[in-house]
């Protein structure tokens, strides 16, 4: 039934009139080990923006979560049997221009299937973030201690690149999580490939999913909050998770003290970015609870790495070309000028920030509301 869109529709009604009032659950489970991780990506759209008319009334599902079996993986290693966690509610949200949901923004927007294949043509297998792998290895040293078995949740793990090479290299357990169903589908692929057990994915949005308090050793981020229009709920979210003495580390792009220019008052529209300077994701970080904050401006190496990129685009680009067409390359190539502009103009920042959850977190507190 599973690719069979009008039986699911029928079905999907019928648990939309069973369900009572707003905000009650229905779970969905599905072993998908024998179809195209392609499947989770479709599957997750199509009831995050499913509705049905009843009453006079129209319905929908909030997604609340798309997560992995652990007893499959463990006792199988079976990394596609996942189950949707959705709740009712009344169908009459637009997100953005007719778009439902944040997630289908993305998926429609930024985070195409063509647009995340040619990051990682530009990035390198498995990564779409500034530098690739070698720059996410240098990330993760800035990490104060890693010691195998700790736990890392890492918000907006994208094609999953970063949680595989956390494991792999530090020895870490990773859950990663992403909005963006198009990217996560390649890292649920690549993990059912691979069967690392230290590692295990989900679709959430890290503002809603209530992961357990003082539960992670480690939260990570690459380049991913800039998405987040509440900064300061997610670093109070973000400390609750996190053990007394645990570390976090985030890079996401920021804004300079420049003039800020048209074009890239436009660029963040359409980005739908949230942009801080690099004092305020101090201050936010600060407000919430956390000490031993450590903050850096990262941008000079962001354009380092944008050069090279974009001269190893040029160099290949009759190959890039012949797989993404002429369009998208020379999208693609705008953005890196735009970028380096930005950069020039000190509009647009990359930002490094560390920071850990005090070992007595109540007395840190109390000490400082006094």
């Amino acid at each position: 039934m599973v690719e069979n869109r009008r039986k699911m529709a029928a079905v999907l009604g019928v648990f939309l009139r069973m369900l009572r009032g707003e905000g009650a659950v229905l779970i969905i489970r599905e072993n998908l080990e024998d179809f195209s991780a392609k499947l989770i990506a479709d599957l997750t759209k199509f009831v995050d923006v499913f509705a049905a008319k009843w009453q006079n009334h129209t319905f929908g599902f909030r997604l609340y979560g798309m997560c992995q079996v652990q007893n499959s993986i463990f006792s199988h290693s079976n990394f596609l049997d996942v189950h949707w966690t959705l709740t009712k509610s009344e169908e009459n949200r637009l997100y953005d221009d007719k778009l439902a949901t944040f997630r289908e923004f993305l998926d429609k927007t930024q985070y195409t299937e063509d647009n995340v294949a040619s990051y990682e043509w530009i990035f390198g297998k498995d990564f779409i973030s500034p530098g690739g792998i070698e720059e996410n290895r240098r990330v993760l040293r800035r990490f104060r201690r890693l010691r195998p078995g700790q736990k890392m949740l890492d918000i907006g793990v994208g094609i999953g690149g970063g949680a595989r090479q956390a494991a792999r290299e530090f020895g870490l357990q990773v859950l990663g999580c992403d909005l963006s169903s198009n990217m996560i589908q390649h890292a649920f692929e690549r993990n059912q490939r691979d069967k690392d057990h230290r590692v295990e994915y989900q679709i959430a949005d890290a503002m809603v999913y209530r992961y357990e308090p003082n539960s992670y050793d480690i939260v990570f981020s690459r380049d991913c909050i800039q998405h987040i229009q509440d900064t300061k709920a997610l670093f109070r979210h973000i400390y609750t998770w996190l053990k007394p003495g645990g570390q976090l580390l985030l890079t996401m792009y920021g804004k300079g003290h420049g003039v800020l220019q048209p074009k890239f008052h436009e660029y963040v529209r359409k980005r739908q970015y949230m942009l801080k300077t690099l004092d305020e994701y101090r201050e936010t970080a600060h407000g919430a609870g956390f000490t031993n904050i450590f903050t850096e401006n990262m941008t000079p190496r962001l354009r380092e790495i944008l050069e090279m990129e974009r001269s190893r685009a040029i160099a290949n680009g009759d190959e890039f070309v012949k797989r993404f067409g002429k369009t998208l390359y020379d999208k693609l190539l705008e953005g890196w000028m735009d970028k380096l502009q930005f950069i020039d103009d000190d509009n647009q920042n990359w930002l490094l920030l560390r920071a850990e959850k005090p070992v007595h977190p109540h007395a840190y507190l109390t000490e400082a509301g006094a």
